[in-house]
């Protein structure tokens, strides 16, 4: 009698929505058909029923890894609304995907530009501070032309210490005031993070959002904007 009634509740459930049959992965199928045969998929430990991609997941579940901020879940939701909007496959909707993809990347150059010139301004600085302090040629030609203070004599620059010793009289102001105001700009965005406040990024990904968006207004414009 309960096989009968499970088998029955099922069948009920598969007559009322059809449509969902698209979005059930292998792994869940797997279960069902455990289910209407009597056996428990949670005590059979049969590794098959683990989804091994997004793409094996149930919606549910890959509602919750998405609303997570996982880029690669959102991937996966996106698909599936591409193939709930266009009654496709998703191998259709996969290729459907990859011109939103390619859409998205437009502008990425100028958009990335502001982070790559800081990453170089960085490497630079950390890379020039070592010869501005202790190499006796850079801290020579760096004295000439921007300093012009007295040079001592060459038994007190025989070493890098001692050349440090001497450029460490004009490096040590713009190095202590460069330290701190970066300390208090990290300091002043640790508070931002704190508050969720991301200005240039949020902004940025806001408009490239709209855009893309707008670019396919056939699909749920939240969804094209979370990927």
């Amino acid at each position: 009698l309960l096989k009968s009634f499970q088998r029955w509740s099922h069948l009920s459930v598969a007559r009322a929505a059809p449509a969902a049959r698209n979005f059930t992965s292998p792994a869940v199928k797997r279960f069902r058909q455990k289910q209407l045969g009597g056996v428990s998929a949670t005590t059979t430990n049969d590794p098959r029923d683990v989804p091994h991609s997004f793409e094996e997941m149930d919606t549910n579940t890959l509602l919750t890894v998405a609303a997570l901020e996982n880029h690669e879940a959102r991937i996966e939701v996106l698909k599936r609304h591409i193939m709930s909007v266009d009654k496709c496959s998703h191998a259709e909707a996969t290729e459907v995907f990859k011109k939103i993809a390619t859409k998205n990347r437009e502008g990425m150059a100028m958009a990335a530009l502001p982070y790559q010139l800081g990453i170089l301004a960085g490497v630079t600085a950390a890379l020039g501070s070592m010869p501005m302090v202790f190499d006796l040629s850079t801290t020579l030609w760096f004295n000439e032309y921007f300093v012009t203070t007295e040079v001592p004599g060459k038994e007190d620059l025989e070493t890098p210490l001692e050349v440090g010793s001497w450029a460490w009289n004009w490096m040590e102001p713009p190095l202590g005031t460069l330290s701190f105001l970066l300390l208090s700009l990290q300091f002043s965005r640790a508070q931002m993070d704190n508050l969720g406040i991301k200005p240039y990024t949020s902004t940025l990904k806001k408009m490239r959002g709209r855009s893309l968006a707008k670019s396919f207004p056939r699909y749920h414009p939240k969804l094209i904007m979370d990927f």
